[in-house]
C-alpha cells in the first residue's frame, strides 16, 4: 500500500511539472518551477524537480517532449514546439471537437495565438488518420463550419510580441514598447488585453498619466518586460470599464426594440432568437413585429442596418431617427 501510495505521489507530481512547462521558445528554470509547484500545493524539493527533468529527458517515451536549453546556467526548460502531451487520450468525440474548433478559430484568432493549440489539432489530426471514419470518406468530408456574416483577417502581430505582452499581463510588469515605428520607446503599465476579431487591444496608462489608452497589438514594433510593478492594477477593472463603453463593445443604455421584418427577414430568428426577452408576431401577412429588450449600441445599429429596406425600426423614437438618417446619407452615394 505504501508503495502504491508512493508510485500515485511520484506520478502525480511528473503531472503537474510537465504541466507548468511553457511551450518552446519560451522556457523556465528548476527554481521557477519548484516556486510555482510549492504555491500550488505540492510537496516537492528542488532536487527532485531537476531529477525528474533529467529522467524525463532522457528517457525514450517523453525525450522528444522536452526540451533543456542547456547553453548557460541555469538551464531553461521547456516542451518541444510541435510536441504535446494528452491527458487525457485522444478520442473519437475529442478529435472531433478539436477538429471543428480549428476551423471555426482560423478566421476569427490571430494566427500566432492558434499557433499555440497547433500541437492539439495534429494530434486530433493524427488521431483521424490512425483511426478513419467508415467508408471512403475523411472526417473533414462529413463535418464542416460556415461561419455566418463577413469576417477580416485577423491583423497579423510581428513574432513573439503576443507572448510578451501576455508575460507582462501575467506576472504584472511594465514594458517599454516600440509604437507604430518610433525609434525610442515608451514606457507603459498594461492592464488588459481585448480581443475584438481581427485586432486586439492592449490597455495601458503612458508612464505617471491618469488616462488609460488602447494600443492594436500588431502594431508594437518591439517589447522589453521589466521588473518594475505595474502600478494600481487592482484599481483597475476590466468589466466595469467594458461596460461604460471605453470600447465601444457590446454594452449601452437598455431598450425595449420594437421593429417590424418583411418578407422571410424574420425566419431565423424563430429558431435562433436576440435573447430571453423576444416576442414575434405576425401582424399582417409578410409582416412580423419583433419586441425585445437589449443594449442600445453601434453593433446593434449595424445589426438592423444589415437587413437593409427588410426592417423599419418602431421604437424607440431615438433610435428610428438614427436608423432613417444613415439609410439617407447611404442614399446620397448612389445618386
Amino acid at each position: 500500500m505504501a508503495a502504491g501510495a508512493s508510485i500515485d505521489t511520484k506520478t502525480y507530481r511528473i503531472i503537474a511539472l510537465l504541466q507548468a512547462l511553457p511551450r518552446s521558445p519560451q522556457k523556465t528554470t528548476s527554481h521557477e518551477l519548484h516556486q510555482r509547484l510549492t504555491s500550488e500545493g505540492h510537496d516537492i524539493s528542488r532536487r527532485s524537480i531537476e531529477r525528474y527533468l533529467k529522467e524525463l529527458s532522457e528517457s525514450d517515451t517523453f525525450g522528444a517532449l522536452i526540451h533543456c536549453d542547456d547553453q548557460s546556467t541555469p538551464y531553461g526548460w521547456s516542451v518541444a514546439q510541435k510536441q504535446n502531451l494528452s491527458i487525457p487520450g485522444m478520442d473519437a468525440q475529442m478529435a472531433a471537437t478539436w477538429d471543428l474548433v480549428h476551423r471555426y478559430l482560423m478566421p476569427l484568432m490571430a494566427r500566432d495565438v492558434l499557433a499555440k493549440l497547433d500541437p492539439v489539432f495534429s494530434e486530433a489530426k493524427r488521431w483521424f488518420e490512425r483511426h478513419r471514419p467508415m467508408g471512403k470518406r475523411y472526417w473533414s468530408d462529413k463535418v464542416a463550419y460556415v461561419p455566418r456574416g463577413f469576417h477580416l483577417e485577423p491583423a497579423r502581430v510581428p513574432p513573439g510580441i503576443a507572448d510578451q505582452v501576455y508575460d507582462a499581463l501575467y506576472r504584472n510588469r511594465q514594458m517599454d514598447i516600440w509604437y507604430k515605428g518610433k525609434s525610442e520607446p515608451s514606457r507603459v503599465h498594461p492592464y488588459a488585453l481585448v480581443d475584438r476579431g481581427a485586432v486586439r487591444y492592449l490597455i495601458v496608462r503612458f508612464w505617471n498619466y491618469e488616462d488609460y489608452r488602447h494600443l492594436a497589438l500588431h502594431r508594437l514594433s518591439k517589447v522589453s518586460v521589466l521588473d518594475d510593478e505595474v502600478e494600481r492594477s487592482s484599481d483597475f477593472d476590466l468589466e466595469g470599464y467594458l461596460k461604460d463603453g471605453n470600447m465601444n463593445l457590446p454594452y449601452g443604455n437598455a431598450i425595449k426594440l420594437v421593429m417590424r421584418l418583411y418578407g422571410r427577414a424574420a425566419d431565423h430568428l424563430y429558431e435562433t432568437p436576440v435573447n430571453d426577452t423576444q416576442t414575434l408576431k405576425e401582424v399582417k401577412p409578410g409582416v412580423t413585429e419583433l419586441r425585445v429588450e437589449v443594449q442600445n449600441t453601434e453593433e446593434l445599429k449595424w445589426w438592423i442596418l444589415g437587413f437593409g429596406a427588410n426592417v423599419e425600426v418602431v421604437k424607440p423614437a431615438g433610435l428610428r431617427n438614427e436608423v432613417a438618417q444613415e439609410l439617407g446619407r447611404a442614399l446620397l452615394n448612389y445618386n
